[in-house]
């Protein structure tokens, strides 16, 4: 049953990527994939650019077009198998918090965007209770989007998030990196 559940969420998967969905070891997970696979429960598929055999749900469906925008937490379903995002998405996520200053890339508390059906931006974000603000620190777009596709949506989600966690507007910080941060801003205002 699990298997299945972990199936349905994840749509196509690996056996290691379905294992890791509820933390089960891999050998555990091989015998009752087959018998899944034999009962027409999983299919079996190739994926391009996999090494691996994937695992399909039988009822998951494309859609011909995913109108969606989200910050996702640095452990969100999506993203926390980093090895899965990187090889759907070509994203590769590491969060800040446990790398050392100097090695950071993109900031401390890093969330990554999704827009549609990709990762599109990245953003450092802090929140200032005393000062009523959500602080983007940085904000990074994915080589693949453009500015003017992200912007104006990333613009718009940051303001809902503040709205979430009660703070009164949303703020760029003087120094923040990035490519993003110019057109960023002109949304914000």
């Amino acid at each position: 049953m699990l298997l299945l559940i972990a199936t349905r969420a994840l749509g196509v998967a690996t056996a290691k990527d379905l294992a890791d969905y509820f933390r089960i070891q891999v050998p555990r997970v091989r015998p009752r994939l087959a018998e899944l696979v034999e009962e027409e429960a999983i299919l079996p598929v190739a994926v391009e650019g996999w090494s691996a055999p994937g695992f399909l749900d039988p009822e998951a469906r494309l859609h011909r077009r995913i109108n969606v925008r989200a910050l996702l937490s640095p452990f969100d379903s999506l993203i926390w198998t980093r090895e899965r995002t990187e090889r759907l998405f070509g994203f590769r996520y590491r969060i800040g918090i446990y790398t050392p200053k100097t090695h950071r890339t993109h900031g401390y508390y890093v969330l990554p965007f999704l827009l549609g059906d990709r990762l599109v931006a990245r953003v450092d974000l802090k929140s200032d209770r005393k000062g009523g603000a959500l602080l983007v620190q940085s904000a990074h777009l994915e080589d693949a989007a453009t500015t003017p596709a992200v912007a104006g949506s990333l613009a718009e989600e940051l303001n809902r998030l503040a709205g979430w966690l009660e703070l009164a507007r949303v703020r760029v910080s003087a120094a923040a990196p990035g490519g993003l941060i110019p057109a960023l801003r002109r949304n914000l205002r």
